[in-house]
């Protein structure tokens, strides 16, 4: 794995391929970091739906074992900041997509968001995404907030819309946005 560059006083973070004797701290980060930004759309900000198919040792056992599906520890130093999930020749809905590396996760504990750690974890997730032989990358996020200015602003382009697929959720907050970006450099 490629280390990131260094910015200032940021250190060096980097996007650590996990490994099974990781897979609880990926479920405590990765609940974590959820928690620390997704609560507003769960009633009685309660995220036990999502949680429970997403953060177990025996989702992530399993998810970990298919081809396709790439997890990563986000490490600060010798802190785990985040995690990040890819998924390989994951289609975009039905637009057609040669390549296509889906974004499925990627979160920060609250502490490390507005830093510039997620600008060099998206650099460091295209640079693995062109190595792995992907065209496209692409992502959902929801349509109010932050993240969505975020990817924007590194060249990501609205392409749909879909819904939070959690009936549980509050149906005013599941509008999301389909966001994708070419990998093939320009002639």
């Amino acid at each position: 794995m490629e280390r990131a560059l260094e910015k200032g006083d940021l250190g060096n973070v980097r996007l650590e391929p996990l490994v099974p004797e990781q897979h609880e701290s990926y479920c405590k980060t990765g609940e974590k970091a959820y928690r620390d930004h997704y609560l507003h759309l769960w009633p009685h900000q309660d995220p036990t739906p999502y949680i429970s198919t997403s953060f177990t040792n025996e989702s992530i056992a399993i998810e970990s074992k298919e081809e396709n599906t790439l997890h990563f520890m986000v490490c600060q130093r010798e802190k785990y900041i985040g995690i990040v999930k890819l998924v390989k020749f994951q289609q975009i809905q039905d637009l057609p997509q040669s390549a296509p590396m889906f974004l499925e996760k990627i979160y920060l504990l609250k502490r490390y968001t507005g830093k510039g750690y997620g600008q060099e974890i998206l650099e460091q997730i295209e640079s693995l995404s062109i190595r792995e032989g992907m065209k496209t990358l692409w992502l959902a996020t929801m349509k109010k907030g932050f993240p969505l200015r975020f990817y924007q602003k590194h060249g990501f382009k609205i392409v749909g819309e879909q819904q939070l697929p959690f009936q549980a959720s509050i149906p005013e907050e599941r509008e999301m946005y389909i966001l994708s970006k070419s990998l093939e450099k320009e002639h």
